[in-house]
């Protein structure tokens, strides 16, 4: 059985689902086909459930002809184990890294977690208080089921740290993107990534994924999570387990509304970005990327 070349390890909220819609199209690359198996985080220590036999099973369907075998695990980023668990696994591995202004991401991230009723704050602000103790709480648990690193809106927006494992540990076969050229200029950006992956172009598209929609209540959605979690479990009893997103979170969307969440507030953004500024340019030094322009205020 063929096992996994290709790591997509985030950022998460930083374009990495449209990113394995664009590559699963390709020929020659083998990725899970459905939304929840393209994100197993077998290699992170607080967020993994499966064994390995299970986890390689995602991938029992690669043929000969797919060159490039690969998953899109966004807690391999923040997760200070998974590095190491994958060069163990495979040191040849190649490593993609989306990167997106940090600010901007937290502020994404609180609203896709609200959405999806793992977050009661009721304001970015108040989860960002919340988060000095969430370092130190024991996640998941009842109240906050998702990945512990989720809730760190501002922690997990610390890159260098995160990035330099990679670098240190597979050297060239990492590449770091920015989601917003990714978003600008999609066409190029696949150029890139399919260069440093030895395939040939080939020109697809892809809609827009994961847009954060604003909602009724996060206590509404916190029960219609726990409620849907109820229903997907009784259901696995006697069927299979469903690997459709939708139709296993089907109540989250009765709270969900049609328009977008309201603009970060710009003085938030200004106090988040002056917090980032330290790392953002030891982030630059340590890739050779230009990354200052994140430090721009009044773009959100």
């Amino acid at each position: 059985m063929k096992k996994p070349n290709l790591f997509i390890v985030g950022a998460a909220k930083a374009g990495t689902t449209t990113l394995w819609k664009y590559l699963k199209q390709h020929p020659n690359v083998y990725m899970p086909d459905d939304e929840i198996s393209k994100e197993p985080s077998y290699f992170s220590t607080k967020f993994h459930k499966l064994d390995l036999n299970r986890y390689l099973e995602l991938f029992s369907e690669a043929a000969e002809s797919h060159k490039i075998i690969g998953e899109a695990s966004t807690a391999y980023l923040t997760d200070p184990t998974s590095c190491q668990k994958i060069y163990e696994f495979n040191p040849e591995s190649k490593i993609i890294i989306i990167l997106r202004n940090p600010a901007d991401r937290a502020y994404s991230l609180y609203n896709w977690m609200r959405q999806e009723g793992y977050e009661l704050a009721t304001s970015f602000e108040d989860a960002l208080k919340k988060e000095k103790k969430r370092v130190e709480k024991k996640i998941p648990n009842f109240f906050e089921s998702a990945f512990y690193w989720n809730y760190l809106y501002f922690n997990s927006g610390l890159y260098y740290e995160q990035v330099k494992r990679y670098v240190d540990g597979f050297g060239e076969n990492v590449l770091v993107l920015t989601f917003e050229e990714f978003m600008l200029n999609q066409k190029a950006e696949m150029e890139k990534i399919y260069r440093f992956l030895g395939l040939e172009f080939i020109e697809t598209s892809v809609s827009k994924e994961n847009e954060s929609l604003d909602i009724y209540s996060p206590y509404l959605q916190f029960i219609f999570r726990k409620l849907s979690k109820l229903v997907s479990d009784f259901k696995s009893v006697f069927v299979s387990k469903t690997t459709d997103k939708k139709r296993r979170d089907f109540l989250i969307y009765f709270g969900q509304k049609k328009i977008r969440p309201q603009r970060m507030s710009e003085i938030t953004r200004k106090i988040l970005l002056e917090k980032y500024k330290a790392d953002i340019i030891k982030l630059s030094d340590l890739t050779k990327m230009d990354f200052t322009s994140w430090l721009k205020t009044g773009i959100n």
